[in-house]
């Protein structure tokens, strides 16, 4: 996708546009400049821009007092003026690419002028940098960049995604810091597509562990290598008396799906390595869809239930209870050491994990029953800190209804914030923050967990832009979201765009740092395209 960027030296003895001395006395001879180079590899959705963060060391560069920049770049693609921000002994500088950037690989030079006013009137004693690039800029549907098949090794810090939104607590957060000059695409395959309640909701979620990637699909889940996407197993549902199948999850070589409707409705145990039965365990259904277990501690747990709840296991498979709930499908419930907590729009039910007995119970006053789908789950943050939303409720109307993004408070057994919009996905949480997509109106929302007080928002750049497709996923120093059209990294610091790619869906990151992106296809689609990101 991405070819690395030249690096060429800005030197007193060559001669480079911008290059050479200024800023002090002009009559004196223009001492040598050592090699000063930037370097960015980025790409970005054709008509939107991206703006990459380059840091100078203030020290080594000599560099002192206020700085300003701007950029020149001959090739069309970097634009000025350049946003400069001091802290402590450097200089970040924020970039940014041209919307007007044509299609196609542009790799060249810029020049970044370091300059003591706005105007550039006078120059540092280090008067430029050069900017050494390529920028890949990629239209919706057009051809595939190719494929970039490093070798895989573990990401410090990255565990593996092993279930709905990453982790049994669903933040979605990934406790890495990623650099966007080392984005490329991985490899891209078509796999079968699994879309729910007339399209509204994509299943087709991924989870990660040993370099293996596990997705369900036409009454099947299949087990596929990180390294190149190719098919390890398959084992299929087919045989069941109303066979279907939901997301899968993982953990230490078990994969974790339910299968099958009405009567057949079971909850599978299957070998990671070869997909062979492990165990299978009798649950009850109503022609419904549920997102993947949630393995906890001391069990798996899923929605299920002829009149809606759930079940819990041990992770051998035994049963340990099932707990009613409100009669609702697509949720699944989150989990830590003490407790399990399902939210199914009537309310946030607290159970104990192994005996099921019901700890806690706060009532959603703005839920109304108009679908029977939740279409995600709650997500914990700090200690007795809930969040959730009757997520399906955003797609009635054309999101004409809207819903709200809730904050229970379980030291208090209250709701204690609440928050009116559409939001159609699963937030992610990091740090006090909560993430959100909300689509009226269209942006990605950093609210405090405290009050849920909007402490900064993104609005996609795009006119196709139109709505966002993907729960959360969090990182150290990124967001990345899906809209209808395209896949963007948005910097925590900056927020901006950082890297985008034209592809939307679902969500993923392994702990071998691949970002998975799950295709997003219409109704009747019967196929889709899941495109793998090297994220390192």
């Amino acid at each position: 996708m991405i070819a690395r960027g030249l690096w060429v030296a800005c030197v007193g003895a060559i001669v480079l546009a911008g290059c050479g001395g200024g800023g002090g006395d002009s009559n004196a001879p223009a001492a040598p400049q050592p090699p000063q180079e930037l370097s960015v590899s980025r790409s970005v959705v054709a008509g939107t821009s991206v703006h990459p963060v380059v840091t100078l060391d203030a020290t080594a560069l000599g560099l002192s007092d206020t700085l300003y920049a701007t950029v020149n770049d001959p090739g069309g693609v970097f634009g000025a003026p350049v946003a400069v921000t001091a802290s402590g002994g450097s200089y970040a500088l924020e970039l940014a690419t041209l919307n007007t950037a044509t299609t196609g690989t542009h790799a060249g030079q810029a020049v970044v002028n370091l300059c003591r006013d706005a105007a550039c009137s006078a120059l540092h004693s280090t008067p430029t940098m050069v900017l050494n690039y390529s920028v890949d800029v990629l239209a919706a549907d057009g051809a595939w960049p190719g494929n970039h098949l490093t070798t895989l090794a573990a990401m410090p810090g990255a565990p593996e995604w092993s279930t709905f939104q990453g982790n049994a607590a669903h933040t979605g957060h990934v406790p890495v810091t990623l650099d966007p000059n080392r984005f490329s695409t991985r490899w891209q395959v078509v796999v079968p597509s699994h879309l729910y309640f007339n399209g509204l909701f994509n299943l087709a979620t991924v989870t990660t562990e040993g370099g293996r990637f596990f997705i369900a699909g036409n009454n099947a889940v299949t087990a596929r290598s990180e390294h190149d996407g190719s098919v390890l197993w398959s084992y299929s549902f087919s045989g069941l008396e109303y066979p279907s199948v939901n997301p899968p999850a993982v953990r230490d070589g078990t994969v974790y799906v339910s299968a099958g409707q009405q009567s057949s409705a079971t909850m599978f145990g299957l070998d990671a390595s070869d997909g062979s039965v492990r165990f299978r365990s009798d649950m009850s259904n109503q022609w419904s869809n549920y997102l993947a277990p949630t393995v906890g501690p001391s069990g798996v747990y899923a929605n299920a239930g002829t009149t809606g709840g759930m079940y819990a296991f041990d992770l051998q498979g035994t049963p340990l209870y099932f707990s009613p709930t409100d009669f609702q499908s697509t949720w699944t419930p989150a989990v830590d050491s003490s407790a399990v907590y399902a939210y199914s729009g009537d309310a946030l039910r607290v159970f104990h994990p192994t005996t099921g007995a019901l700890q806690a119970t706060i009532a959603d006053p703005t839920f109304t029953n108009y679908i029977y789908e939740i279409g995600g789950s709650a997500v914990l943050g700090g200690p007795d800190s809930v969040f959730a939303a009757a997520y399906a409720n955003s797609f009635l109307n054309s999101g004409t209804i809207g819903n709200s993004l809730l904050h229970f408070n379980l030291q208090a057994n209250t709701i204690d914030w609440s928050i009116q919009g559409v939001y159609p996905r699963t937030p992610a949480y990091g740090g006090g923050v909560l993430y959100a997509v909300n689509n009226n109106p269209l942006r990605l929302e950093a609210r405090a967990e405290s009050d849920g007080a909007l402490l900064w928002s993104w609005t996609p750049q795009a006119s196709s832009d139109t709505s966002f497709v993907s729960e959360v996923l969090l990182t150290d120093n990124a967001v990345i979201v899906s809209t209808n059209r395209s896949t963007y990294a948005i910097d925590r610091t900056t927020h901006r765009a950082a890297w985008s790619y034209p592809a939307p869906g679902n969500l993923a990151l392994s702990r071998n740092g691949v970002l998975y992106i799950a295709g997003y296809n219409t109704v009747g689609a019967t196929s889709m395209t899941l495109t793998a990101i090297n994220l390192r």
